[in-house]
């Protein structure tokens, strides 16, 4: 039997601790062990108990989680997943969020079943952006611009919605019967073009597309 995934979950509301905990630790598979409400401590945490996820609230006292998630992420000896819980829809708090490369993120004010879609989809490797978060990506100018100014071929659509399920480079290529180099091509100019920083935006343009569902 496969060992339980272990998580560690960070929120400056108690409330919202005790009940995340309660949720998680009911599920198969899954194991909270431990928790804090001080930004500063989390990392720490991390490396005592190298859960394989961390449930993280973007805003933490002490240190922002934003912050966090930015230097585990960059941290090559932590193989941790991110799940990022944010109170805010506000596009320039998303936009930060979605900067930090965390592997997915959701409204707190959404229901247990999409939090629970989304350990899911994090844990089987998969970016997972709610489709409220997804809708406040970026400013409402520049999402129209990007819509109406930007041209992208089909294959660079398919691109997209290959890399917002979580899909690598090799992956895609032999998926669309093209080259590595190809794939890479297609995926650095689709960044270029959308002004897009990492998987995390790329998928949250994908579902305000249309090209990605993350139910």
């Amino acid at each position: 039997m496969a060992p339980d995934t272990t998580i560690v979950i960070a929120d400056d509301h108690m409330l919202v601790r005790e009940g995340l905990k309660m949720l998680l630790s009911v599920e198969p598979g899954l194991q909270v062990v431990a928790d804090t409400g001080n930004g500063a401590a989390v990392e720490a945490l991390v490396r005592q108990h190298t859960p394989g996820l961390l449930v993280l609230d973007v805003e933490l006292p002490g240190i922002s989680g934003i912050a966090i998630a930015a230097a585990i992420k960059a941290d090559a000896t932590l193989h941790c997943k991110v799940l990022m819980l944010t109170g805010s829809l506000k596009a320039d708090s998303v936009s930060r969020a979605l900067a930090a490369g965390a592997d997915g993120y959701v409204l707190k004010s959404e229901d247990s079943d999409e939090l629970l879609r989304a350990v899911r989809s994090v844990l089987a490797g998969r970016q997972y952006v709610s489709k409220q978060i997804a809708g406040a990506f970026g400013t409402a100018d520049e999402r129209a611009g990007r819509a109406d100014a930007v041209q992208i071929s089909p294959r660079e659509r398919e691109v997209l919605s290959l890399v917002a399920r979580g899909y690598g480079n090799n992956d895609i290529a032999e998926l669309l019967k093209i080259s590595v180099l190809t794939v890479r091509t297609h995926r650095q100019r689709l960044m270029e073009k959308l002004a897009l920083r990492n998987a995390a935006e790329i998928t949250a343009y994908a579902v305000k597309l249309g090209l990605y569902d993350p139910t």
